[in-house]
C-alpha cells in the first residue's frame, strides 16, 4: 500500500481523503494511517484541512515496465525476474528467502529497506524512494575460494554503471565501495553459499545513495557520505538501476565464464587507493603501508616498506591524504 499510496500523490497538488480512500479502496481512517506510513518512513507530506495532503517533494518510484523498456536486450534477456518492494528488511535478505532454485537471475529492487546491510554488518541508511537498493542472485559453478574476489567485479559493474550515468570523477576504494570526493556513494554486499568445491549461489547486492535526504538518521551515519545528485540532479533513479542491471548481468557472466583475470586491469583504472597511504585492519592486527594495487586474486598488495603483503580481507582507513579519481 505504501507504493500506491505514494503514487497517488503529487507534489504539485493537493488530494483529498476521499479522493484517496476511493482510488486505493480503502477507508478514509486507513489513508490516514497509510500517511502516517509514510512518514515514518521518511517521506515528508503537507496536510491542509480541506485540501488534503500533498507530497513535499516529487517522488520517481520504481517501476518495472521503465526498467526494463530501458535495458538493453542483450543483457534482458539473463535476466529471469524482476521484483519490485515497496519495503523489505534488505534486499539481499528478501532474495536469499527465495527457493534457491529461484534466485539464479532474479533481481529485487526495494524502495525502502527497515536493516539494510551493509559490509562487516554495518546498518546502510534507506529512506523511501530516494535511493537504489538492488539484489541479484546468480549461480556460479566456481569453489567459494575462486569467487573471493566477486565483490570487486560487483563494485567495478556499479562504478561503470555510474559512469554511463553521466557521472565523473569517482573511484574504488577496496574491496566494494564506489566513493565521490573521497566520500561513499556506493556500497556492495556478496554473500555467497555453496559447496567449497562449487558450485555456489551467490547474491550481490549494490546501494547507491542517488537522492539522500539530509534528516537526523542521515546524519548519524558513521562515515563521510554523499550522493548522485549533488553531481547529477536530474539522474533517475529508473535509469539508474536499469544501467546497474546491465552492468551487472554483463559482468557476472563474463566473471562465469572467465573468472577475474578480465577485470583486474579495469579495476586498477579505476582503482582510489593506489599509491595512498593507508592503515589496513585485518581482525585483531593493524597494518601500515602503501597501497600497490591488486594482484591476480583481487587480494590488495601493501608495502609495508619492508615487505609486500597480500590481504584478501581487511578494512581500510586512509592516513593523511586523499582519495584520488585514478587514470581513466
Amino acid at each position: 500500500m505504501l507504493r500506491q499510496l505514494a503514487a497517488c500523490l503529487s507534489d504539485k497538488e493537493f488530494r483529498s481523503g476521499e479522493a484517496i480512500s476511493e482510488q486505493l479502496g480503502c477507508s478514509r481512517i486507513a489513508v490516514w494511517k497509510h500517511i502516517q506510513s509514510l512518514r515514518n518512513v521518511g517521506i515528508e507530506i503537507d496536510a491542509v484541512d480541506g485540501q488534503g495532503y500533498r507530497l513535499k517533494q516529487a517522488l520517481e518510484l520504481l517501476d518495472t515496465e521503465t526498467i526494463l523498456a530501458e535495458m538493453d536486450q542483450q543483457a534482458g534477456i539473463k535476466l529471469s525476474t524482476l521484483k519490485i518492494e515497496a519495503s523489505v528488511d534488505s534486499s539481499n535478505s528478501a532474495l536469499q528467502r527465495l527457493p534457491l532454485a529461484e534466485q539464479h537471475g532474479t533481481a529485487i529492487l526495494a524502495e525502502h529497506q527497515t536493516s539494510g546491510r551493509g559490509r562487516r554488518g554495518r546498518q546502510w541508511h534507506s529512506p523511501f524512494g530516494r535511493n537504489v537498493y538492488l539484489s541479484l542472485g546468480w549461480r556460479f559453478e566456481q569453489s567459494l575460494s575462486e569467487l573471493g574476489c566477486l565483490p570487486l567485479v560487483v563494485a567495478l559493474s556499479a562504478a561503470e554503471a555510474l559512469s554511463r550515468a553521466g557521472l565523473e570523477g569517482h573511484c574504488l576504494k577496496w574491496p566494494n565501495d564506489v566513493l565521490l570526493d573521497g566520500k561513499k556513494l556506493c556500497g556492495c554486499l556478496v554473500e555467497v553459499q555453496g559447496d567449497a568445491h562449487g558450485p555456489c549461489n551467490a547474491v550481490l547486492g549494490v546501494g547507491v545513495n542517488v537522492h539522500m535526504p539530509a534528516t537526523a538518521a542521515s546524519t548519524e551515519i558513521d562515515q563521510p557520505w554523499t550522493d548522485l545528485s549533488s553531481q547529477l540532479p536530474n539522474c533517475s533513479r529508473n535509469k539508474l538501476a536499469a544501467l546497474l542491471l546491465e552492468e551487472l548481468l554483463r559482468q557476472v557472466s563474463l566473471f562465469a565464464e572467465q573468472g577475474f583475470a578480465p577485470f583486474k586491469d579495469r579495476w586498477q583504472r579505476w582503482d582510489g587507493l593506489y599509491g595512498q597511504r593507508v592503515q589496513v585492519t585485518a581482525g585483531s592486527q593493524t597494518l601500515g603501508g602503501t597501497v600497490k594495487g591488486i594482484d591476480d586474486s583481487g587480494a590488495l598488495l601493501l608495502d609495508t616498506g619492508e615487505q609486500v603483503l597480500t590481504l584478501h580481507s581487511g578494512e581500510v582507513s586512509l592516513r593523511g591524504s586523499n582519495f584520488n579519481a585514478g587514470d581513466r
